[in-house]
């Protein structure tokens, strides 16, 4: 695949464009022409403000149309964004642009007032294509988040491979309610998309609209994260929807337990596949496009993208069958992380950078994913993927959600507990929880304690945060 060396908007704005429609969000509908000019006018605002290239701009505004405008007119001049997430507190959000080095902040007000003041459109500018355009922070799971420096190349690349693999015709509706300052919003819900000429559905979340909005727009692509899986299949809402429309839901941030997945295959009637990637590759590198991917799998690295699943300590690729960390390549692949050379050396391995997920190849060598190698728990000496524990307890039909984390006997071993959202109205006995699980894995997997929670700590995308969960300590 040839590359262009251009920035984002450069690519999606350049040439002639459709008279079609671009994004919807809840308050107006813009065509490809009318983005565009958008974008134009609030690059010339940015310039009027002083803004620069090579200035960072942090951008903290919900998905809509302001958030695309506001993002591809910060690229337009050459500067670089910095997603800020709606739901992070004031303080973090202080603190982020404080390291990033931000000289503006673009908010929902501030986006809904870039009109330059002399009337000075700006079309995309020439840019390096190996300078940084987007300064990301990771989720901060387990310390500070870290800044991720992607460049111009990096995520034209990434936006042209995913959407050279993505199930969506130019003018087809796609819904796309997690959110844009997130990587994965960024390219797979918005700019692949909009580079297919495709209509997205933008809009901050809401249940009760991301159901009803399938019928409404005749969504045939919808992206999810495994929260939204739930709502699809549990939701009594979603039996009133007209799914007619949708043939694809693709799942990212997280993996989805492959039980949920039928069930929401059932409900909607659309193929449900897996994808995958990371904050530090622009994000995608993996997509289970291919119908014979298993359900459980994320399938096969995307166009100019390798893969390998090796010994995280010697580095050699492990046997056939075997486990090990995924290991990835491609021109999607982060600069390194910001003013930090000694991580970004430790992230990477001869050009391979390192997932830092456990994984296996299946049968027919697509990739699956175990569990973070942070998140295995080491109970008496054997590995346990609480993934898998997840999945096993999630079957019960009175449990909306679940998170199985790391526990501490009293003797100082790790054993698995579960933490764990009630259905509305249900009542669960955490013996019976315990014995469910006892019956389907191996003494060393068993789950020890049962913690009934209100809600779980994840991300606006959908990924758990187990850092926020406490430390359980289980008797002997």
């Amino acid at each position: 695949m040839i590359y262009p060396d251009c920035s984002l908007p450069g690519l999606l704005f350049t040439g002639e464009l459709p008279d079609t429609p671009a994004i919807t969000d809840p308050r107006r509908t813009v065509t490809y022409r009318q983005l565009a000019r958008e974008v134009a006018a609030a690059a010339g605002a940015l310039v009027d403000r002083g803004v620069r290239a090579g200035d960072r701009v942090a951008v903290q505004v919900p998905n809509g149309i302001g958030f695309a405008v506001a993002f591809h007119a910060v690229l337009s001049v050459g500067a670089t964004v910095v997603p800020v997430g709606v739901q992070v507190t004031p303080e973090d959000r202080e603190w982020q642009i404080r390291r990033s080095g931000a000289v503006l902040l673009i908010d929902a007000d501030t986006a809904a007032e870039l009109r330059p003041a002399r009337g000075t459109a700006i079309r995309p500018r020439p840019v390096d294509p190996d300078s940084v355009a987007v300064l990301p922070f990771t989720s901060g799971t387990t310390a500070r988040p870290k800044a991720i420096r992607l460049t111009h190349r990096n995520i034209v690349a990434n936006t042209m491979q995913f959407a050279s693999v993505l199930p969506l015709e130019a003018g087809e509706t796609c819904m796309a309610v997690l959110p844009f300052t997130h990587a994965y919003g960024m390219t797979s819900l918005l700019n692949a998309p909009l580079l297919l000429r495709g209509h997205v559905i933008a809009e901050p979340f809401d249940a009760e609209r991301f159901l009803l909005g399938h019928g409404t727009h005749g969504v045939a692509l919808s992206f999810i994260a495994p929260p939204l899986a739930r709502l699809m299949a549990h939701h009594p809402l979603a039996a009133e929807v007209d799914f007619d429309a949708l043939r694809t839901v693709i799942n990212g941030a997280a993996a989805l337990d492959p039980q949920i997945a039928a069930e929401v295959r059932k409900r909607t009637g659309a193929r449900v596949i897996q994808g995958y990637g990371l904050t530090e590759a622009s994000p995608v590198t993996h997509l289970a496009i291919d119908p014979d991917c298993p359900p459980d799998t994320i399938g096969y690295p995307l166009p100019d993208t390798a893969d390998r699943i090796v010994d995280p300590v010697t580095g050699a690729d492990v046997d056939a069958g075997a486990a090990g960390e995924l290991w990835v390549r491609g021109p999607q692949v982060m600069a390194g992380y910001l003013d930090d050379p000694a991580r970004t050396a430790a992230r990477f391995r001869d050009g391979w950078l390192r997932t830092g997920d456990w994984a296996e190849r299946d049968a027919g060598g697509g990739v699956r994913i175990i569990d973070r190698i942070d998140d295995v728990i080491n109970s008496r000496g054997f590995q346990v993927s609480p993934s898998r524990l997840e999945n096993i307890v999630t079957a019960l039909p009175d449990v909306a959600d679940c998170v199985v984390t790391r526990g501490h006997t009293t003797d100082g071993d790790e054993c698995p507990v579960a933490f764990i959202m009630v259905a509305e109205g249900a009542r669960i006995d955490p013996c019976a929880v315990m014995d469910h699980v006892a019956a389907r894995t191996a003494p060393h997997e068993r789950i020890r304690a049962v913690e009934f929670v209100d809600a779980l700590p994840r991300s606006a995308a959908g990924k758990v945060q187990r850092q926020l969960l406490p430390t359980l300590r289980v008797e002997v």
